[in-house]
């Protein structure tokens, strides 16, 4: 087996792709300009994946790149533990180990923004949203973040891109009384 990681040259590819992934990053950081979330995670997963066969391949040699690779394997370990058996302290571990290859989650997707839930933390503010701009099909631009006061409703909300602003149509019900009205909001980015 470790003949055959040698023959595709694993670690190489692997280092590559870290690399990739880093100036994806500094770029959508600097730019605003980045690839598309699905794309970026398929690359993350392949990334832990060839972390964590290298791992279980170079062990037994004891290179000082165990040391790296070894974070592939705690990662998915602590992870399988918190599934296991559960708990606060196994789920804080998992998610600051998993925080980098964790998904965005869609909240609300059209031809010209997607909405993506913004992750900040455990003690973070609840609806705050990443706005991009799809371009090309496998990048997007980084438009701001918005806060609201409650969940998105795709089937109800309706966000539209004016003018660098966000105007966010929703239905607002009074504590369940049947009176129902359409409201407007415009969103300023932070």
């Amino acid at each position: 087996m470790t003949d055959l990681i040698k023959k595709i040259k694993l670690e190489k590819w692997h280092f590559y792709l870290l690399g990739f992934i880093l100036i994806n990053f500094g770029i959508g950081i600097i730019t605003g300009y980045r690839l598309n979330q699905n794309l970026t995670f398929i690359l993350k997963v392949i990334l832990y994946l060839t972390g964590l066969v290298l791992f279980l391949t170079t062990i037994r040699q004891f290179k000082k790149t165990v040391i790296y690779y070894s974070f592939y394997a705690i990662s998915g370990i602590l992870t399988g533990l918190f599934f296991l058996f559960g708990g606060i302290f196994l789920a804080i571990l998992s998610s600051l180990v998993l925080i980098p290859i964790f998904p965005k989650q869609t909240e609300y997707k059209t031809e010209t923004i997607n909405i993506y839930d913004r992750f900040q933390g455990f003690m973070a503010r609840c609806y705050s949203y990443e706005v991009v701009e799809p371009k090309l099909f496998i990048f997007e631009k980084h438009l701001g973040f918005i806060n609201i006061d409650r969940p998105i409703d795709a089937d109800k909300d309706e966000f539209n891109l004016k003018n660098n602003t966000i105007i966010y149509k929703y239905e607002l019900d009074n504590d369940g009384q049947t009176t129902v009205r359409d409201t407007t909001e415009i969103l300023n980015f932070e």
